[in-house]
């Protein structure tokens, strides 16, 4: 997405709100995601924050049934001054 940083939080319990759904996250070395399957994907309790940065290459899996509710708020610097590392 670009952003220096994501951080995500699911308002929503997985099994019980919802089935399907969650975050993908694919390898650096990866071809794409649209080409092969994610290395991992993440369905933590509600309340629970994921933080990642926005080089990591992530998408929300569909849901199956019921609904799925998350937090997101990205951020990144404001000023080009601000070196990284």
């Amino acid at each position: 997405d670009g952003q220096a940083l994501t951080v995500l939080l699911p308002l929503s319990c997985p099994e019980k709100d919802f089935t399907g759904g969650g975050t993908a996250f694919w390898h650096q070395d990866a071809r794409g995601h649209r080409v092969e399957g994610p290395s991992l994907v993440c369905k933590p309790p509600a309340g629970t924050a994921m933080l990642f940065g926005g080089c990591v290459t992530h998408a929300g899996v569909s849901v199956e049934s019921g609904s799925r509710v998350v937090f997101v708020a990205s951020f990144s610097p404001t000023s080009n001054d601000i070196e990284t590392e």
